[in-house]
């Protein structure tokens, strides 16, 4: 007999705000479908077909922001990659602004970022969607020699998405093809060769965030908190 909570459950969010959500209890069927997510052109397709017992649903590829797998025993899948991929973590919108400010991240430059190769490092990411909603990421990984770095970087900008750890468990896939900005803190010393050299407006980033009240009392209140 199953025990409760041990199928896999998938939920697909859209740009619009809205989801929908299926569960599956065979564990090949899951692990087929876990596989399928985690293609790297898995959001290249025009449409999701989600077949049920009673049902055909189908989403339209390119207006899904993020789809969440989780269940118990769903083990952390790590990409495919010509490098050793950091680990993502998604974290909440308070403890990203608590860590930005703790560390003191918008001072640290990008040419401090020299890492010996083997070092560990850990950055943040935030990940702007359609529509104003944002993904917050914890990245924690090894550092590489700068042309794997570059490697690394460039893999990440050319990416139809993105596979990260849920923090409640479980593992998420975002549509990258839905992300209007996505802002590395502190940024990597290599940077694309077409980049433009420019500095964010610290009063738009400040305002911008600031009046999103989505757990910002808790951002000044860890703050208020000794270190």
């Amino acid at each position: 007999m199953k025990q409760p909570g041990s199928e896999l459950q998938i939920r697909i969010h859209g740009i619009d705000g809205s989801s929908g959500v299926f569960t599956q209890d065979d564990p090949a069927l899951s692990e087929c479908i876990i596989k399928e997510s985690q293609r790297p052109d898995f959001f290249a397709h025009e449409r999701l077909n989600i077949a049920g017992r009673s049902s055909l649903t189908t989403f339209a590829a390119s207006k899904i922001t993020r789809i969440d797998l989780t269940g118990e025993g769903i083990s952390l899948w790590k990409p495919k990659a010509p490098f050793k991929a950091p680990d993502l973590i998604e974290i909440s919108e308070s403890d990203f602004l608590y860590s930005v400010e703790e560390r003191d991240l918008k001072h640290v430059e990008r040419k401090e970022q020299q890492h010996a190769p083997g070092q560990r490092f850990v950055g943040f990411l935030d990940v702007q969607m359609v529509g104003g909603h944002h993904l917050y990421l914890k990245v924690i990984g090894e550092a590489l020699l700068p042309a794997e770095r570059m490697q690394r970087i460039n893999f990440y900008l050319t990416a139809r998405s993105l596979s990260f750890r849920l923090s409640g468990g479980g593992i998420g896939v975002v549509n990258l093809a839905n992300a209007v900005k996505l802002t590395a803190q502190p940024g990597p010393a290599e940077v694309p060769s077409e980049a433009w050299l420019a500095n964010e407006f610290a009063n738009q980033t400040i305002t911008t965030t600031i009046s999103r009240q989505t757990e910002v009392g808790n951002y000044y209140e860890r703050l208020s908190q000794p270190r």
